[in-house]
């Protein structure tokens, strides 16, 4: 009798859990919670705050602001994709989300074009030369993208989730896990904004090991900002 109460409320804290998890409510939370974190981490680029010509051969602070806007499109996509999984409301006009994009690239354009130029002086003293003050450390900077990494792996699991799983003929691991979800490939569109999610975690990784590997010498900035 013990175990059998045990396993009941075992089970009942489980399904209360999985209703949390897969609610509305929390996929909203993170992905706005997430888009913010993502225009901290975009202000958070020590490159951006350079124009030396040495990330591809054109300004640091150009590339950034083309990478972001790439990063950017990848979290609109998501915007598109959770409304029509997971509708906050059933009273919004159509394409509301319209302006809210519009808002989000006038808001990285303006970050792009407000914020202070630095160079390297020449001057090894620190305390002549300091970083902006406004600019996280390193490990700062690497626990912020973490956070995302860990945020955008929840978000693009319980997208994965409420994508719903097509009935094929065929039983394989693969066609199961991969060629069934989002509408299957058959429902091209939705399967493709699906799985675009991966995209954005592997940008994720990139940005910890760029964050990781960062050196100011090399985009001629003070080394006080290896810090």
């Amino acid at each position: 009798m013990i175990g059998d109460l045990i396993n009941n409320s075992f089970k009942y804290f489980i399904d209360i859990f999985i209703d949390f998890y897969t609610s509305n409510v929390l996929k909203w939370f993170i992905y706005i919670l997430v888009l913010i974190l993502n225009f901290i981490a975009y202000y958070q680029n020590p490159v951006l705050r350079t124009d030396v010509p040495k990330c591809s051969g054109i300004s640091c602070r150009w590339f950034s602001f083309i990478t972001g806007i790439g990063a950017m499109c990848i979290y609109l996509f998501g915007l598109v994709g959770l409304w029509y999984v997971a509708p906050f409301s059933t009273n919004m006009p159509d394409y509301w989300y319209v302006p809210v994009i519009i808002l989000t690239y006038a808001i990285i354009i303006q970050m792009t074009l407000s914020v202070k130029m630095y160079t390297n002086t020449g001057n090894d003293n620190d305390n002549l030369n300091p970083p902006p003050s406004d600019l996280l450390p390193i490990k700062d900077r690497i626990r912020l993208y973490v956070l995302i990494l860990i945020l955008d792996t929840i978000f693009f699991h319980q997208m994965y989730l409420d994508g719903g799983q097509a009935l094929l003929k065929k039983h394989s691991v693969w066609d199961k896990y991969i060629i069934s979800r989002f509408g299957s490939i058959t429902n091209f569109y939705s399967f493709a904004l699906g799985w675009f999610g991966l995209v954005g975690l592997g940008l994720d990784l990139l940005s910890i090991k760029f964050i990781a590997d960062f050196n100011a010498c090399d985009y001629d900035l003070p080394k006080s900002w290896n810090y």
